[in-house]
């Protein structure tokens, strides 16, 4: 398959279930992890993402491929997720790292770390709430940044068109999120 999936894209654009399945295979698990951080809420990420995957089927008839699929499918993703979140400002989201109701491992303990054991699972799950507690403190614009390149993989070109700002703009974003993450890291082992 090429950079842009144009073959799988129109057989989907087509009504192929297949081709859909397959897109969906290919870039799920970044949009999902994209919406759960956006959104700090496991339930609200399986919202979204659904919503999402609809809004692509039903658009994809009228899609007109001028670059990548990817930054057409988080440009939705992230204006779905602002308007979740303004929807939602007043209401209290839950912890990523909280045990869900339907008694299923939380969403640290079901990522792979790459390595079997208790204590590389327990510093995963450290690792994993002090970063999203430095992440939570950023400015929004920094946290958007900071997800689309991290969890997206979109280049800052694709950022700055999905934000409508300038390249130099998504750049500043960027690396003011790293050094402020990278100082609450050299805090911490200090």
């Amino acid at each position: 398959m090429d950079d842009s999936g144009s073959e799988l894209i129109a057989a989907a654009a087509k009504g192929a279930p297949e081709a859909f399945k397959e897109m969906v295979k290919i870039h799920g698990p970044r949009l999902f992890s994209y919406l759960a951080g956006r959104l700090r809420s496991r339930e609200a990420a399986e919202d979204a993402y659904a919503e999402v995957w609809l809004k692509v089927w039903k658009a994809l008839p009228a899609y007109q491929s001028r670059g990548r699929f990817q930054p057409w499918l988080f440009t939705i993703a992230h204006r779905l997720s602002l308007d979740m979140l303004e929807r939602e400002s007043g209401r209290a989201c839950v912890s990523l790292d909280a045990e869900p109701a339907d008694g299923s491992a939380a969403l640290p303990e079901r990522l792979d770390s790459g390595e079997p054991g208790p204590e590389r699972e327990a510093l995963a799950r450290q690792q994993w709430a002090r970063a999203a507690a430095v992440l939570e403190r950023l400015p929004k614009e920094q946290q958007q940044t900071f997800l689309l390149r991290e969890h997206g993989g979109l280049s800052f070109a694709e950022i700055a068109r999905v934000m409508d700002c300038p390249l130099s703009t998504a750049l500043a974003r960027m690396r003011y999120a790293v050094l402020k993450m990278r100082e609450a890291v050299e805090e911490h082992h200090a």
